[in-house]
């Protein structure tokens, strides 16, 4: 029975040695596995902080990329507005200086058109019978006088080759003299012409001379001028042509004035096609009319229709206004007498076109 217990003893030993022997490489395998564990870990660690810093640094290369593309861009937009606004100035200037060009060749066109007419008429009103002595200087004067001084009580005023019927510088037909004609043509433009006096001046019809007018008129004459300042400008602007274009619409109708006095307005008559016949508001007079006529303001692209009164009131006002420009610049060689007559004829026809009294011609 001992040896019994002594076997089963040992085999408790033997057991008790075996489950410790077991325990501990069942421990270190775990040891081994958790540290094995743990090192892969580090390892994706520093491989995730290995990426992180690479993306860092792509990060910060890709903001200096940026940077710097955003700078060469603003850099870039200054210059283009630069250069825009570059070209838009040399745009305007040479615009202004087109404009400016444009005005000086319109002006010598209409001193060139004025000339040929006048040429023209010279041309057409000489004959064999009566030669113009503008074109023949060396037919004596004095004996052409004797021989026509028979027959003086039936002797024809000639017309003055220098003026234009009623539309200067649109027709070429020129207006009898209301006078007896002188042959002493006017001196050049720029120069000064003396004076006549007031008892030199024939009258027409019985009509008489109004002695202000007169004496204003012979100062102007002898320096032909547009200035307003001068009392004979100032008044014909007083009497006539701002009583011409006074009209209900004020603020166009001082834009009409602007352009009639620099020539930038145009008026002509409506087609057949636009024509109604029932009355529509007329731009200058407010009110409805028959507008058969329409008219456009300098560069401007808006028409604006007015009606025949008010077309041939300013009308009326550059035919008067284009005969001062003619004189002022020495187109218009005819007597100082026929001079006169003519503005006051003009100025007859503003009064009629204010009134809406059909024009004499």
């Amino acid at each position: 029975m001992s040896s019994t217990l002594t076997r089963y003893t040992l085999g408790q030993v033997v057991g008790a040695e075996a489950g410790a022997e077991l325990s501990a490489g069942w421990n270190r395998t775990v040891a081994e596995a958790k540290e094995q564990a743990f090192s892969r870990l580090q390892e994706e660690l520093r491989s995730a902080h290995q990426e992180l810093r690479l993306r860092d640094e792509e990060v910060t290369r890709l903001s200096r990329i940026r940077e710097q593309v955003e700078a060469e861009l603003e850099e870039l937009t200054a210059s283009l507005f630069q250069e825009a606004h570059n070209m838009v100035r040399d745009a305007n200037t040479r615009q202004a200086a087109a404009e400016r060009s444009l005005a000086e060749a319109r002006m010598q066109v209409e001193v060139l058109t004025a000339e040929v007419s006048a040429l023209k008429t010279l041309v057409l009103t000489s004959t064999p019978a009566m030669p113009n002595p503008h074109l023949h200087p060396q037919i004596d004067k004095t004996k052409s006088c004797d021989d026509s001084g028979g027959g003086g009580l039936f002797r024809k005023h000639r017309r003055s080759p220098s003026h234009f019927n009623l539309k200067y510088g649109r027709e070429n037909s020129p207006p009898d003299s209301p006078v007896k004609e002188n042959h002493s043509q006017s001196a050049p433009a720029g120069t000064c012409v003396p004076p006549v006096p007031l008892d030199q001046v024939e009258p027409k019809d019985g009509i008489e001379v109004d002695p202000n007018v007169h004496r204003e008129f012979l100062v102007w004459r002898q320096c032909p001028t547009m200035d307003k300042s001068t009392p004979f400008v100032a008044r014909v602007y007083r009497e006539d042509i701002d009583l011409c274009l006074d009209f209900n619409n004020h603020e166009l109708a001082e834009r009409v004035g602007r352009a009639v006095e620099s020539g930038n307005i145009f008026i002509e008559a409506v087609g057949d096609r636009t024509k109604t016949a029932f009355p529509k508001k007329c731009a200058l007079l407010e009110v409805p009319r028959q507008c058969h006529y329409r008219m456009k303001l300098g560069d401007q692209d808006s028409w604006h229709s007015i009606s025949q009164i008010c077309r041939n009131r300013i009308t009326a006002v550059i035919d008067f206004l284009n005969y001062l420009k003619y004189i002022e610049r020495g187109l218009v060689k005819s007597s100082v007498h026929d001079v006169y007559w003519e503005i006051a004829r003009l100025r007859k026809e503003m009064c009629l076109a204010r009134l809406g009294l059909s024009l004499s011609s």
